[in-house]
């Protein structure tokens, strides 16, 4: 008697007729005989869920439940026929899946105030072998790809992402990052951009992030250090030639002592109403993208190691 299995019950959130307009309208399917984009998706989710690094190991482990692919809507497959699937169908096929599931996890969540709208940014380079990916050098020894990340710490889901060269500046990014108004961002030093702070204040959304050392600015107004930790809270205007040209409006400047190592972060923001204390907590949550990266470092390190 036949059961469905825990798999089958995955895929169902993901509706086959939904997934095929997708492939249509990118033509996924366009002259296939063999190995359809269905085929394709079923296998590669398949080998997630079960560690496999490899392409003859998915064809074996996958091809012996070949009397369960029928419940699933697909059929046995063939290493040459998923590499050359992996190699030319379209990822935006697959991109596009990922948001459909994507906004399917958040409306569920409970609906909050655009005005409390809070995005993490940052990035992490993900290694890779040498030997194998030299295609992705970025040192004398090493390959790696860069993974730019939008997260959301109140769902603790990525909202998007995008993969780069190792060598890609991470400021440079952010113009291929979708901004929404009445937004705040928490970025730290690296996506220091008067240009982006500028675009940001401007469609209403806010920032916090960690001011660089050489940063001409002038204080326009001394205020009164309120809350834990804080040392001293400024309203700011850049001085530079860059600054008064690229971000020509009043910012903030929180100096705070972390209390565990005692030492001194500098913020920079134009949110001009939440407490000082309250600009040191957002930028706290960055932690959260941090945990984020490391458990996507572990999982491809422990499905590494259960290959060998």
């Amino acid at each position: 008697k036949h059961a469905n299995s825990i798999f089958h019950q995955l895929l169902k959130f993901i509706p086959r007729h939904t997934f095929q307009k997708t492939v249509d309208r990118h033509k996924g399917d366009h002259r296939i005989r063999t190995l359809s984009c269905w085929d394709q998706l079923v296998a590669l989710l398949f080998a997630q869920l079960n560690s496999q690094t490899s392409l003859r190991g998915i064809e074996t482990t996958f091809n012996s439940h070949r009397y369960r692919l029928y419940h699933l809507g697909t059929n046995q497959v063939s290493r040459s026929s998923l590499s050359d699937a992996n190699r030319d169908r379209p990822s935006a096929i697959f991109t596009e899946t990922f948001y459909y599931l994507l906004n399917q996890v958040r409306s569920k969540l409970p609906k909050n105030d655009s005005q409390e709208m809070v995005r993490l940014i940052d990035s992490t380079t993900i290694d890779l072998n040498f030997n194998q990916f030299k295609w992705a050098k970025f040192r004398s020894a090493k390959a790696g790809i860069k993974r730019h990340t939008v997260y959301d710490p109140n769902a603790a889901i990525p909202v998007y992402f995008s993969l780069t060269d190792a060598k890609v500046n991470d400021a440079k990014e952010l113009n291929s990052l979708p901004m929404i108004p009445n937004t705040t961002y928490v970025v730290d030093r690296a996506y220091n951009n008067y240009r982006w702070f500028y675009s940001l204040d401007k469609q209403n959304s806010k920032f916090v992030g960690r001011i660089k050392t050489n940063t001409c600015y002038e204080v326009k107004k001394i205020l009164t250090p309120i809350g834990a930790g804080i040392i001293a809270d400024e309203i700011i205007r850049l001085s530079s030639i860059k600054g008064k040209a690229h971000c020509p409006i009043d910012l903030r400047r929180v100096t705070f002592m972390r209390a565990e190592d005692q030492k001194k972060l500098i913020f920079i923001t134009n949110d001009l109403s939440r407490t000082a204390a309250e600009i040191a907590a957002l930028y706290k949550q960055r932690w959260d993208i941090e945990l984020f990266f490391k458990w996507i470092k572990k999982f491809k390190n422990q499905a590494f190691y259960q290959s060998k």
